[in-house]
């Protein structure tokens, strides 16, 4: 049976590049995204080994209702992407408290839910269970007109560091990668890339590779974190 990965936020950036090397692996991936018709183009795209799943992450509801749905589908999860996230850049005395609840619940609430459903689909499996956090250099360190945002990005690296100690004994372990600026739609005329020219800074594919190796390692081995950035940046 094919191995299964759910990964969140694969309609754009490096959740659709990820879609595309796992389906090239022959894993069959289970795409999370709020976008219905994006998830349908990904159908058409990649074929069987691909399956689109409409969910908000924010909701309890839609991600209960998704993961019992893979659960009842598939039986197992090999592999948990947490990826989707929000980003905006402002000073917090601009911001709202529309703009704290989005971010929050997107970046941290949204990632507790998807973890607590599927773990307790991983800790049933007969083989191991990896969960990676795509976290961000904002989880490690303040960075300014970034206060909401680190909030969130700082309480993902709290939450895996500490349920990391207590699912181990289900042979189930978190890798959180902290990045610094990736070539995505993130970085827009709204958010503009602080350092400049985009094509300088990390690729999607440099993303890529770090899960699929993670996603490869021998069941003993736990990668707890990794940061990575651009050779513009220093984190």
């Amino acid at each position: 049976m094919k191995k299964i990965a759910v990964i969140s936020g694969v309609t754009s950036g490096v959740g659709k590049a990820l879609v595309n090397r796992f389906t090239e692996l022959d894993w069959q991936v289970v795409g999370l995204s709020r976008t219905k018709n994006r998830l349908l183009e990904l159908e058409d795209t990649l074929g069987p080994d691909f399956l689109g799943l409409q969910v908000d992450v924010q909701s309890e509801n839609d991600v209960s209702k998704v993961l019992d749905h893979i659960k009842n589908s598939f039986h197992k999860i090999d592999l948990l992407v947490n990826n989707a996230a929000i980003f905006k850049m402002e000073e917090f005395i601009k911001c709202s408290f529309a703009d704290i609840n989005t971010i929050i619940d997107t970046n941290l609430k949204g990632v507790m839910y998807l973890t607590l459903k599927a773990i307790k689909i991983m800790k049933h499996s007969d083989t191991s269970g990896r969960i990676i956090n795509i976290g961000s250099v904002a989880s490690v360190h303040g960075i300014e007109n970034q206060a909401i945002y680190c909030a969130s990005k700082f309480g993902l690296n709290g939450f895996a560091e500490a349920l990391n100690q207590e699912i181990i004994k289900y042979n189930i372990s978190i890798s959180t990668i902290f990045p610094g600026g990736i070539n995505t739609p993130l970085w827009n005329e709204s958010n503009p890339y602080p350092g400049g020219d985009v094509k300088n800074i990390l690729q999607c594919s440099d993303i890529v590779k770090i899960v699929e190796y993670i996603s490869e390692l021998e069941p003993r081995v736990v990668l707890k974190n990794l940061t990575i950035f651009p050779s513009n940046e220093w984190h």
